[in-house]
């Protein structure tokens, strides 16, 4: 079954721009140039997941993604795009408000999609039932229950420093994203008070033989030169 997308976007090229490339993806995809037409269409084409402008006509993105949890709770995703360079400040209201992930323009247009998947991935996880309730599926080979602090490669189970995990953690939750150096360090400050970065190298190259399928050939955790290191999720 199609994923049901709704793109709010007030800038013309942009909203159609990325409604074809979701489009071609596989999404379904229903449109909306302002606050209140995105309203509007949540109750008609109840989407799985909305990517919400922050800066919009008539209604703003902050209360869209407000009406958007008290409508519906959390079994939509939401991800927020802005233009607005107070990352900091956009940031943190964005989340308060409501929204699961925030991405500031310009961005790679791969890299939204991926943030999607793996936010519709999460959902499903959230909505599951019984024995498979709580569990982050990746792919056919690596699994992530956060909440117990379990993960499972290749059916079997595999065991985590608190350093590793904190790492595995800030990754996946950045899916598709690079995080740098130093937000993966501050992962790991809880535990480790003396992180240098060749002990981070060291962490990251202890998680990748324990989940990854060829640690030579990293699936999961790739490296970005001279940036940081990013978790892409199979496609």
């Amino acid at each position: 079954m199609q994923a049901k997308l709704l793109i709010v976007e007030d800038e013309t090229r942009l909203r159609a721009s990325l409604a074809e490339y979701f489009a071609r993806e596989g999404f379904e995809v229903t449109v909306a140039e302002d606050g209140e037409e995105a309203v509007t269409a949540l109750k008609q084409a109840r989407p799985d997941l909305v990517i919400l402008d922050v800066q919009l006509p008539h209604r703003d993105g902050l209360e869209v993604c407000q009406e958007i949890r008290r409508q519906v709770g959390q079994a939509i995703g939401i991800i927020m795009i802005s233009g607005v360079k107070r990352e900091m400040l956009d940031r943190v209201v964005g989340l308060e408000v409501g929204a699961d992930h925030y991405m500031t323009k310009p961005f790679e247009t791969r890299e939204l999609l991926a943030q999607a998947r793996a936010l519709l991935r999460s959902l499903k996880v959230q909505t599951a039932v019984g024995e498979a309730a709580g569990w982050l599926v990746v792919d056919d080979h690596l699994r992530i229950h956060f909440d117990q602090r379990l993960v499972e490669a290749g059916g079997h189970e595999v065991h985590l420093t608190p350093q590793e995990f904190e790492v595995l953690r800030c990754l996946v939750e950045h899916a598709g994203s690079c995080c740098a150096r130093a937000d993966l360090i501050d992962a790991v400050l809880p535990y480790d008070d003396g992180v240098s970065d060749a002990a981070l190298n060291t962490c990251i190259a202890r998680l990748r033989a324990k989940i990854e399928p060829d640690p030579a050939n990293p699936r999961y955790v790739q490296s970005v030169h001279s940036v940081g290191d990013r978790f892409i999720t199979p496609m």
